[in-house]
């Protein structure tokens, strides 16, 4: 019998009119990525890795951090005032917590969060 609960959540927040410097902030992006996984109830794998991006087209921060139960990422563009972030997980999390409103000061987002794996296999794993 295959399990009908979904594999697990997945958070997709675009985000604009932002702060460009702290898009640009590659300590900034580290940090953040670094406490968000407590402050939602996950647990790091390791730390963030962080890589920053001079190119007058695409300027700005890409991070990523894995969790015991996914992964959480972000790519900015700070010539762009603009950011998207990803939250994955089979553990579920509060979206709210997520919105770095204070972080990055963006002025307008669209979020979606989105249920993903509904034919996973005996997706009930944590």
């Amino acid at each position: 019998m295959i399990d009908t609960k979904v594999y697990g959540s997945h958070l997709l927040l675009d985000c604009y009119g932002a702060n460009p410097k702290a898009l640009q902030d590659s300590d900034l992006i580290y940090q953040f990525l670094d406490e968000l996984p407590a402050m939602i109830g996950m647990e790091k794998v390791e730390a963030p890795h962080v890589v920053s991006f001079d190119d007058p087209e695409k300027a700005g921060v890409t991070g990523i951090i894995m969790i015991i139960t996914s992964h959480i990422s972000i790519h900015t563009y700070s010539l762009k005032k603009c950011f998207f972030l990803d939250v994955f997980s089979c553990k579920d999390f509060d979206p709210e917590i997520v919105i770095a409103k204070e972080t990055f000061e963006f002025t307008s987002s669209i979020s979606k969060f989105v249920e993903r794996g509904s034919k996973f296999p005996n997706s009930n794993i944590v």
